[in-house]
């Protein structure tokens, strides 16, 4: 899901817009994956539940076993799917970060999205092997980093496109 210009819209309602207290999976306003025009990454997020719910399961990637069993996931978008390798898992606090993971979108070029990368897998949890070369699609799904209401802990996993 996505509402150009209002990402709080999802947040507590559901894929139907009704009132939904765990909200829906959302793709970030300033991202694009239309074929012809994609950014560079793109941020979806999601509550963390405590049902485990929405992205109640992704916070088991702080766990390096975890990641071992599942090192690719698919998702796929409207116009095409995929298979995505996981780079990094991180956690952080809202405004703690110079480059922040949730304000990479695009870059102006191949030195600053290089940073921006680096920025985020300077922060994993641990060492996966994978480092993705400029231009390859990443994706990058967010969540609270933990399931306390307001909270401003975050947790996010940052994988690229293999496939």
């Amino acid at each position: 899901m996505q509402t150009p210009g209002d990402n709080e819209y999802y947040l507590r309602r559901g894929f139907d817009r009704f009132y939904a207290v765990g909200g829906t999976l959302f793709l970030d306003e300033r991202c694009s994956v239309r074929a012809d025009a994609p950014t560079a990454n793109w941020l979806i997020y999601g509550h963390n539940m405590h049902d485990g719910s929405m992205f109640g399961q992704l916070v088991r990637y702080r766990d390096e076993d975890f990641y071992k069993a599942h090192p690719t996931f698919t998702f796929d978008t409207l116009y095409e799917g995929g298979t995505w390798q996981v780079v990094a898992a991180v956690d952080t606090t809202l405004g703690a970060d110079t480059l922040p993971y949730y304000t990479f979108f695009d870059a102006d070029t191949k030195l600053d999205w290089q940073h921006r990368v680096r920025a985020i897998t300077e922060k994993a949890l641990y060492d996966t092997g994978v480092m993705p070369e400029y231009g390859a699609q990443l994706l990058t799904l967010s969540t609270c980093g933990d399931t306390r209401p307001d909270t401003d802990a975050r947790f996010a996993l940052l994988a690229v496109r293999i496939d």
